[in-house]
């Protein structure tokens, strides 16, 4: 017997082996949406967020990256900002804060949810931020207490993303806003690069979102979305070339040289070799995968999405 598709409750049909080893992902024929299995419990999956992965004191890639990553959340803000006007904001996941600093300085009164720890005492301590640590779900947020709900890259991390919906509706105002980002099952890029897809991240999301499948998911909730983007020079360039690569080198190699030393997965020192030849392919095909980007773009099957709705009046 099969598990239930995570997105939209029917019978999962298909199976194949993810690449880290014991783990595999069941897709759906019906919402294109896909599952890892088997699923992981909180204790269990807390084993695959170590401190590494977040880096030392919250410090996850080199100078450069980092300071890419804040203009990356800069944007990510200003599109909100054409959206809403300031009011009361939730980011779920919100990692180390640096969004939420961003929307508390143009006048929106920021709260954050974050399972880890460390990265909460960053947004915090460093930043300011009123952050509550632990599971979205156990929170207790008031109805109609926000304006903006977002789940940034987070959604496909929770177990139960429908009962994370189906909490972002009660807590949002009418014709509050609900920004979601994930990877997209049903892009060119995931379906070229199949296992090796770099934005399959095998156990930590649970589930693996189509297009079809995360509109259907969001208007069954009476979400009326008003915007998807499919281009995202944040995340969509380098899932192609780390994909790329994956079918060459050490699995997310790159990944790993492009972070800080603490927040390595490799110990790049056992691949010296194959650490120059990443490092020049990555440059290498760059032009490629932004030449890629622009095709998935225009055809609306970029390798991550963007989904902006509101939720209608009851």
């Amino acid at each position: 017997m099969t598990p239930n598709c995570l997105v939209c409750g029917a019978e999962t049909r298909h199976r194949f082996d993810a690449v880290v080893e014991g783990f595999a992902l069941f897709a759906c024929d019906d919402c294109g949406s896909a599952r890892t299995w088997p699923a992981l419990d909180g204790r269990q999956i807390a084993a695959w967020y170590p401190q590494a992965y977040y880096g030392n004191r919250n410090v996850r890639f080199n100078p450069l990256f980092e300071r890419m990553t804040r203009w990356f959340r800069r944007r990510r803000v200003g599109v909100i900002r054409r959206l809403t006007k300031p009011g009361a904001v939730l980011d779920v996941g919100c990692g180390r804060g640096f969004t939420l600093r961003f929307l508390a300085d143009a006048g929106y009164r920021s709260t954050g949810v974050e399972l880890s720890a460390d990265a909460a005492a960053h947004a915090r301590d460093v930043l300011g931020i009123d952050i509550r640590t632990g599971d979205f779900l156990s929170q207790s947020f008031e109805a109609g207490q926000f304006d903006v709900v977002i789940f940034w890259h987070s959604l496909e991390h929770v177990a139960d993303p429908l009962a994370a919906l189906n909490r972002a509706a009660e807590i949002l105002k009418p014709g509050g806003l609900l920004v979601v980002a994930v990877p997209n099952l049903s892009s060119i890029q995931a379906r070229l690069a199949g296992r090796e897809w770099f934005h399959l991240d095998v156990p930590r999301h649970y589930v693996h979102f189509s297009a079809r499948g995360l509109k259907r998911a969001l208007r069954d909730r009476h979400f009326r979305i008003v915007d998807t983007a499919h281009f995202s020079f944040e995340q969509n360039p380098y899932g192609w070339i780390q994909s790329i690569l994956n079918r060459v080198f050490a699995h997310d190699l790159l990944y790993s040289i492009l972070k800080e030393p603490a927040a390595r997965a490799h110990r790049i020192r056992e691949y010296p070799l194959q650490t120059i030849a990443t490092s020049i392919a990555g440059v290498l095909l760059l032009p490629v995968a932004m030449i890629l980007m622009t095709i998935e773009t225009l055809l609306r099957r970029g390798g991550t999405i963007e989904v902006y709705a509101r939720k209608e009046a009851s």
